[in-house]
């Protein structure tokens, strides 16, 4: 049985993603295609703009056999944890031989000796970390400017700092032996392209529903009537949605609390605090704070961390997935789901009321669909919960 994963956020789920999935089966030759989706957190630090069934229903008719959760732990975490993360849940389930990902063309064909160049991180790589560091670099790109230094491999910085460049290279980081890395050159948009062109971008999509244009972004989507009907009932979380709960968490926080959340570093929970007492909006906040040393995105990610209470030590105690919970499966896949019941070495979760509660792990992941669903229309979408009352989707 060949079987291939994909690591993904489908946020939302859009036609270059269901070509990424065709091409992914057709170069692995794979029987089964399986889907390890973020949840409720995003990796730029925000949350999904629809849930997790929908986004994974989506999945189910545009290509994939098998979707599972990555923990909320993982999903909101830097690229190298992110990646980690996901790799380590597929390689826990015992049956999958192939990892495919999504790649801009320009940087396929250097992308494994990038990838060595991040992981043996020698001494000369380290100095000049420190030194770009200390010029007030952002860390990834003080990262791939240290990498491309000790590792004499021009051109290095500028593959680095194509986003899902980034990803790739810590994909193939991560991955063991016994999984097969299958690239696939990207197509149409690029990541943060704004404009509904061909095979548009998520950022593209998300800002057309965010102006009222659900006729510009359902036409861009292969399930156009999934899309549309999430938006109809509400069914949706806006970027501001926990404003309130985050500054909230913010003006009640003492600094040693601050300090202690996963990513909080170097004085950071100074400026935060400080921004807090006088920002009225997410966005507000984050530019506050912001310098040319912290990116938007590690600012965002800190900002879910508060909101969700993810600590130092939380993050160091669950360093990889300790389960596989299902989202969604077709029929048809029902040898896969036994063969990885067979050979996993993490338990498979299909009902989360059959999960135990008090696990750590679990526990935050509900914790993170709870404050998802406050962002609903209606009260009836604002309970919490949700977790245990929808059963995973069935195709």
């Amino acid at each position: 049985m060949r079987v291939c994963g994909v690591i993904c956020e489908y946020n939302p789920f859009h036609g270059g993603h269901a070509l990424h999935l065709e091409r992914a089966r057709a170069l692995s030759g794979a029987d089964y295609v399986v889907c390890v989706m973020s949840g409720c957190v995003t990796q730029r630090g925000s949350f999904a703009r629809h849930d997790k069934w929908t986004r994974a229903k989506m999945a189910l008719m545009n290509g994939c056999d098998l979707v599972l959760e990555l923990p909320a732990r993982f999903c909101g975490a830097p690229a190298p944890e992110f990646a980690a993360g996901g790799v380590a849940l597929l390689s826990a389930l015992g049956v999958v031989t192939h990892l495919s990902f999504g790649c801009e063309a320009e940087a396929l064909p250097q992308l494994a000796r990038a990838a060595q160049a991040f992981s043996q991180e020698p001494p000369e790589f380290r100095r000049a970390l420190r030194e770009h560091l200390d010029r007030g670099l952002p860390y990834p790109r003080a990262r791939a400017l240290a990498a491309q230094q000790a590792s004499g491999m021009d051109g290095l910085a500028d593959i680095a700092a194509c986003p899902n460049a980034a990803l790739a290279m810590e994909y193939l980081r991560a991955l063991p032996g016994s999984i097969t890395p299958v690239p696939v050159a990207r197509e149409g948009c690029g990541y943060h392209d704004a404009s509904l062109g061909a095979l548009p971008s998520a950022t593209a999509i998300r800002a057309a529903l965010s102006r009222g244009d659900l006729s510009g972004a359902a036409a861009s989507v292969p399930c156009p009537a999934l899309l549309e009907a999430a938006e109809a009932r509400g069914d949706v979380h806006e970027e501001e949605a926990l404003t309130q709960a985050l500054l909230y968490r913010l003006r009640t926080m003492t600094a040693e609390e601050l300090s202690g959340i996963a990513g909080m570093e170097e004085g950071l929970h100074h400026r935060f605090l400080a921004a807090a007492q006088t920002a009225a909006t997410r966005d507000a906040l984050i530019l506050a704070v912001k310098s040319k040393r912290y990116t938007y995105a590690r600012l965002s990610r800190l900002c879910t961390n508060i909101l969700l209470d993810v600590t130092q030590a939380f993050a160091r105690q669950h360093a990889a997935p300790a389960y596989a919970r299902v989202l969604g499966f077709r029929r048809e896949a029902q040898p896969l789901l036994r063969a990885i019941k067979q050979h996993a070495s993490i338990p498979l979760i299909v009902k989360a009321a059959d999960h135990d509660r008090a696990d750590p792990l679990f526990a935050l992941d509900v914790r993170a669909q709870d404050l998802w669903s406050l962002g609903g229309a209606s009260p009836e979408l604002r309970q919490s919960g949700r977790d245990f009352r929808t059963s995973p989707v069935v195709l």
